[in-house]
C-alpha cells in the first residue's frame, strides 16, 4: 500500500474518500452534514446608521463552528476545511444575498461599511426594513453546504441628504457661504453677502460642482460638467443678495436687497448692510412690549434674462420674514443675520453709536503733515488701509488720520512696526531703488509693508486678454500712468492687471473713476488709437481718461 501523509490534502476530501492502490482503505468525514447547525449571534437587532460616526463599529456578527473528524485516528485534518460565507439579503429566502468570504468567525462593521451594503442590496434610506443574515458552510463542491440559524437586524439606512448646497470661493478651497433645500427638490436658496463681481462656485453634497457653462454671455446659465465649466460670478455692486440655484433648469439668479426696512409701532427702522458679517442692523425705541416679524426690502435680480447689466435688473419687493420681540419699553439694536436657513433676529438693549471711523490714512511729509504724498483707503471699515505711491530711495514719510489727530511712525528697533507715541521714529523706505509700490497699513496689527509693482497691463478683447502685450509707464514728472492703445476689437472691454496677477486688478467704478479689485469693465465707445492715463493718488478715487488720438 502506498505511504500516506498524516495531513490528507483537500481535493481527497472532495471525494468523501481516500483510496490505496491495493485494499482499497476508506476514510470517511462525519460531523458536517449530520452536525448540530452552528450558531450566528448578531450583538445589535436594530440599528439606525449615520453618517456622522462612519468608522465606529455598527454590528458584530460571530458564529460557531463544526466539529468534524476521521473515521481513522491515524490521520488528522488540515485546518481551514470548511470555507465559511456571510449571506445578507433583504428577503427571508436570501433571495439576491451578498456573499463574503471570512476566514475567521467573527465579523464587525463600521456604519459606512453596512450602509454600502445595504444600498448595494437595495434597501431604501431613512427607512427601518429588516436584513437577514446568515453564515453558509461549504465543505466541498459536491457535498450540500450547510447554513447557521437566521439573524434578523432591523436595519435604519442613511442617504446623502440633498438639503444644503456649498458656496465655494473662486479657487475651490473654501466654503465661503450655504444655500438651503429644505424640501430636497433640487432648488436652494439663501441670502449672500458678495462683494462686486464676487466668483463662486456652488457644490451639492453628493459632491457635483456647478459653475457657468463656460460660454460667453450667459453668466447665470448653469454647467456641472468640470472639465469646461468656469466659476460663476455676482453683478458688480456689493451687497445681499438672495441666491437662487435651479439645478433642474440648469440656472441661478441673483437678488439684491438695496435696502432693508423694519417697522416698529409705526416707526421704520433703516437697517445697515455688513457684505463681510452678512447682517443687517438697525435701532430703534419702543413705548412698551413689541413684536417684530417682517422686514420690507427694495430689490434689483439678476437672472438668464437680465444678464448682469444694471439697467436691466428688474425693480421688485421682498419680504424678510423673522420672529424677534421686547417685553418692555427701551432703546434697542435689532441685528439679521441672514447666513442660515432662516433668517435669525437677536435684540439687545442700546443704541449705535455713530461711528467716527476714518476711511482715510493719508501718508505724509514727516515735517509738515499738510503735504500728502498719497491716500490710502479702507473700504471695509477693518482698520487695513491700502494705497499707491512713487517712492524714491530711503525717503521718509509717516502716516496721518484725516483730522491728524494720530500720526503714526516707526519703533525705533523695528521699522515695520507702527508707533503713535511722540517717540516714534519716521517710516522709511528700506531700499536705494526709485519705484511704484502699493502701501499696506495695517492698524489693527500695529504693522504696515510694501509691494513693488513691477508691471500694469492694459487686458480686453483687444489684444486677447493679454497680460504682458500691452504693459503702462510710469511718469515720474506727471505722476500717472500712460499706455497708447490700438483697439480694433471690442466686446467686454478691457481691465488693468497689475503684477500679472488677476487678484490685482484696477477695474471701472465710475466714468473717469478706477476701483482697486473687482468691478466693471472699461468699454471704449468705439474702436481706434487711444490714449489711457491712470491718476493713482487717492485709492478710492483712482482717476483715469480714455482719449482717442
Amino acid at each position: 500500500m502506498k505511504r500516506l501523509y498524516n495531513y490528507i490534502p483537500f481535493f481527497l476530501f472532495l471525494l468523501g474518500m481516500i483510496s490505496c492502490n491495493d485494499d482499497k482503505e476508506m476514510l470517511t468525514v462525519s460531523g458536517f452534514q449530520n452536525g448540530d447547525a452552528a450558531t450566528l449571534v448578531a450583538s445589535q437587532s436594530a440599528i439606525t446608521l449615520s453618517g456622522e460616526t462612519p468608522t465606529v463599529s455598527a454590528l458584530t456578527l460571530t458564529w460557531g463552528d463544526y466539529d468534524l473528524s476521521l473515521s481513522s485516528d491515524a490521520y488528522q485534518l488540515p485546518d481551514g476545511m470548511i470555507d465559511k460565507y456571510i449571506e445578507l439579503a433583504t428577503q427571508s429566502s436570501f433571495e439576491g444575498a451578498e456573499s463574503s468570504l471570512s476566514t475567521v468567525n467573527t465579523r464587525s462593521y463600521t456604519h459606512v461599511e453596512l450602509n454600502n451594503l445595504t444600498k448595494k442590496l437595495g434597501m431604501e434610506a431613512w427607512k427601518d426594513a429588516p436584513l437577514y443574515i446568515r453564515i453558509k458552510y461549504v465543505l466541498g463542491n459536491n457535498i450540500a453546504p450547510q447554513y447557521s440559524n437566521v439573524a434578523s437586524v432591523s436595519i435604519t439606512p442613511y442617504g446623502i441628504r440633498m438639503n444644503s448646497m456649498d458656496v465655494l470661493s473662486a479657487d475651490q478651497e473654501r466654503v465661503t457661504a450655504n444655500l438651503y433645500s429644505p424640501t430636497e427638490n433640487g432648488i436652494y436658496q439663501g441670502f449672500i453677502g458678495a462683494s462686486g463681481w464676487m466668483n463662486a462656485y456652488f457644490r451639492e453634497n453628493d459632491g457635483t460642482t456647478w459653475g457657468n457653462d463656460g460660454i460667453v454671455g450667459t453668466p447665470f446659465k448653469l454647467s456641472n460638467d468640470v472639465a469646461t465649466h468656469w466659476n460663476i460670478w455676482y453683478p458688480g455692486v456689493a451687497g445681499c443678495y438672495l441666491t437662487t440655484v435651479d439645478t433642474h433648469t440648469q440656472q441661478w439668479s441673483a437678488t439684491l436687497l438695496t435696502n432693508l426696512v423694519v417697522t416698529v409701532e409705526g416707526e421704520q427702522i433703516e437697517m445697515k448692510y455688513s457684505v463681510p458679517r452678512n447682517t443687517w442692523t438697525g435701532s430703534f425705541q419702543t413705548k412698551g412690549a413689541a413684536s417684530l416679524t417682517t422686514g420690507k426690502a427694495e430689490t434689483k435680480s439678476y437672472s438668464i434674462a437680465t444678464d448682469t447689466n444694471d439697467d436691466n435688473a428688474v425693480a421688485g419687493l421682498l419680504d424678510v420674514a423673522f420672529s424677534a420681540s421686547v417685553s418692555k419699553a427701551g432703546s434697542y439694536i435689532l441685528t439679521l443675520e441672514m447666513g442660515g436657513e432662516e433668517v435669525v433676529a437677536t435684540l439687545e438693549e442700546g443704541e449705535i453709536e455713530e461711528s467716527n471711523y476714518q476711511n482715510y490714512l493719508d501718508m505724509v511729509n514727516p515735517d509738515n503733515w499738510d503735504d500728502v504724498k498719497c491716500r490710502l483707503y479702507s473700504p471695509e471699515e477693518n482698520y487695513i488701509y491700502q494705497g499707491f505711491y512713487y517712492a524714491t530711495g530711503w525717503e521718509n514719510f509717516k502716516f496721518a488720520t484725516e483730522d491728524r489727530e494720530t500720526i503714526y511712525g516707526s519703533i525705533a528697533e523695528s521699522l515695520y512696526q507702527l508707533d503713535s507715541t511722540g517717540a516714534a521714529w519716521n517710516i522709511w523706505m528700506d531700499t536705494s531703488d526709485n519705484g511704484f509700490y502699493l502701501y499696506t497699513a495695517n492698524l489693527s496689527d500695529g504693522i504696515w509693508s510694501y509691494q513693488e509693482i513691477t508691471s500694469m497691463a492694459v487686458s480686453g478683447d483687444f489684444n486677447g486678454w493679454s497680460i504682458t502685450s500691452d504693459l503702462m509707464e510710469y511718469d515720474v514728472e506727471q505722476k500717472v500712468w500712460k499706455a497708447t492703445l490700438d483697439i480694433s476689437y471690442i466686446e467686454w472691454g478691457m481691465n488693468i492687471v497689475i503684477n500679472e496677477d488677476w487678484e490685482m486688478m484696477l477695474t471701472k467704478k465710475n466714468d473717469g473713476v478706477l476701483h482697486y479689485g473687482k468691478g466693471n469693465n472699461i468699454v471704449p465707445t468705439e474702436t481706434g488709437l487711444y490714449l489711457l492715463t491712470i491718476n493713482m493718488w487717492d485709492m478710492n478715487n483712482i482717476t483715469y481718461t480714455l482719449e482717442k488720438q
